[in-house]
């Protein structure tokens, strides 16, 4: 590599750099030193100046919210369903449930099915932020989380903007047919 500026050496090189007397001689254009002459000074690059850049400020962010759920939330219908021994849904409820789905022309992609008991610290902000419900069906009284004005039973009612069913769990609804009934008419109009 020729350099013809060798005060840009030292942006390259960050160690220090000794010249021979030979390359002194060529870079006073060739003027030589009388013969036997010794000369005894070595040159050192300067070592460049510490670069000081402003650091930004980082500011320590809350974990980024995560729900484990079921679902694809294409439609933006949440379900909160609460079941301590399950990570989802129990699966004879799951398989009711995507029943009453499909009657709706729903699939399970359409919605996003949340084991609310899984999420205990969860809030209504939090939920609001990341599924973005135009729609919800909480099931069970365990679902209704603090700040919910409770709702009555199996009435479609506004929750804080969202339109919202709340109404028996499917251990209540399983085998009782006026339970199950009083949940189909309101979640026909959901």
């Amino acid at each position: 590599m020729i350099i013809d500026n060798t005060a840009g050496l030292q942006y390259l090189l960050s160690e220090d750099i000794y010249l021979l007397r030979q390359d002194m001689d060529s870079l006073d254009g060739g003027a030589a030193q009388p013969a036997g002459a010794i000369e005894e000074t070595a040159i050192v690059s300067a070592k460049p100046e510490p670069v000081i850049t402003e650091q930004p400020i980082v500011v320590a962010e809350a974990p980024a919210l995560y729900f484990n759920y079921l679902g694809s939330n294409a439609k933006q219908f949440l379900i909160l369903c609460h079941y301590p021994d399950n990570d989802q849904m129990d699966e004879k409820h799951l398989e009711a449930l995507k029943s009453a789905l499909s009657r709706k022309e729903l699939a399970l992609d359409d919605v996003a099915i949340v084991n609310i008991n899984k999420h205990g610290t969860a809030t209504i902000s939090q939920l609001n932020e990341y599924f973005k419900p135009s729609r919800l069906l909480l099931l069970g009284a365990p679902c209704l989380l603090a700040g919910w004005d409770k709702p009555a039973l199996n009435q479609l009612t506004n929750l804080g903007g969202i339109k919202a069913l709340y109404t028996y769990n499917f251990t209540e609804m399983m085998g009782d047919r006026d339970k199950t009934k009083a949940f189909w008419e309101q979640m026909k109009v959901l």
